[in-house]
């Protein structure tokens, strides 16, 4: 990130190789045409960072990136640039089976002044061993040798059907030195968080809101997280003083019960008191209106907690 962050006292009893801190990971609006609506994304971005996160994530499972094409990366890379999210804060969301175009997404990034990458596993064929993941990985990092990426390897399963293991992480890490950053932990499994909180060369983020304050006095370094578009303010005392947010693992509880990534942004447009953010590209489809009218208000007392 951009600057040296502080943790609070509570959260210092382990120590953390990378202090990540929290980076949304940003929900993309889409017009009625279909197109990314650039203004909006950009205004959204802007108001969370005057809201004290650390960064923003573009193109992960939140943003919908698996259903998104190059150019329009690219326009919206530039759109939240110019909203005054400064390149080093940005964290860019790579989903990619075949390594071309991997690397393709990797280098416009790089282009657009972003070195840190969160890289999800090849994800089309299932039941590949670590042997073959492995290669893959270095393969990709290999690729972009004249670069200095930070990659955080997404483990994510329960929508890539691809696991970044313990052991597989390490050995990764071993392989390919500073080029991998960290991991993204968004399995929802504790064992397999606390498996990877040990490796305290590597930054240790936790998708799973439920258990970060459990994380960060064991090494936790912060999260990218899709909660951090409606509660900036809640994730960053959550991620910087382990502070336990009950409020917030009981709605967090909820929402995971449905579809998350149409939820979380429709509940963006009620916050924002805007409509049109429930559009969402195919194969998605919209949220239970229902579903966002009940949650609704739970998020505004939630964010009525919310430190200025």
């Amino acid at each position: 990130m951009s600057a040296p962050l502080t943790l609070d006292q509570s959260a210092k009893s382990a120590p953390r190789a990378h202090l990540f801190g929290v980076s949304v990971a940003m929900v993309t609006p889409f017009t009625e045409s279909g197109s990314v609506d650039l203004a909006r994304l950009a205004a959204h971005a802007a108001d969370v960072v005057a809201q004290g996160v650390d960064g923003i994530t573009l193109y992960g499972t939140t943003g919908e990136g698996a259903s998104l094409g190059m150019t329009e990366r690219a326009a919206m890379l530039d759109a939240v640039k110019d909203a005054g999210v400064p390149a080093d804060r940005i964290t860019v969301g790579i989903a990619a089976c075949d390594p071309e175009t991997a690397e393709a997404q990797a280098r416009a990034a790089f282009r657009g002044g972003a070195s840190r990458l969160l890289l999800a596993p090849p994800f089309y064929f299932k039941g590949i061993t670590d042997d073959a993941l492995f290669t893959w990985v270095t393969e990709f990092v290999a690729r972009l040798g004249d670069a200095s990426p930070e990659i955080i390897l997404y483990h994510i399963p329960q929508v890539t059907g691809v696991s970044f293991d313990a052991p597989l992480v390490r050995r990764l890490k071993d392989a390919c030195g500073a080029a991998i950053y960290g991991v993204k932990d968004s399995a929802g499994s504790w064992d397999h968080a606390a498996a990877l909180l040990p490796m305290d060369d590597l930054a240790i983020l936790i998708g799973d809101e439920r258990l970060l304050a459990r994380a960060a006095p064991l090494g936790g370094a912060g999260a990218i997280s899709g909660m951090a578009n409606l509660l900036p303010g809640v994730m960053r005392r959550l991620v910087h003083a382990g502070e336990p947010q009950p409020a917030l693992d009981s709605l967090v509880g909820e929402i995971v019960q449905v579809p998350v990534t149409p939820l979380v942004k429709a509940l963006v447009g009620a916050a924002r008191g805007e409509d049109g953010w429930q559009r969402t590209r195919a194969p998605l489809q919209p949220a239970d209106a229902s579903v966002v009218a009940a949650l609704a208000p739970r998020v505004e007392e939630l964010a009525a907690t919310q430190v200025p």
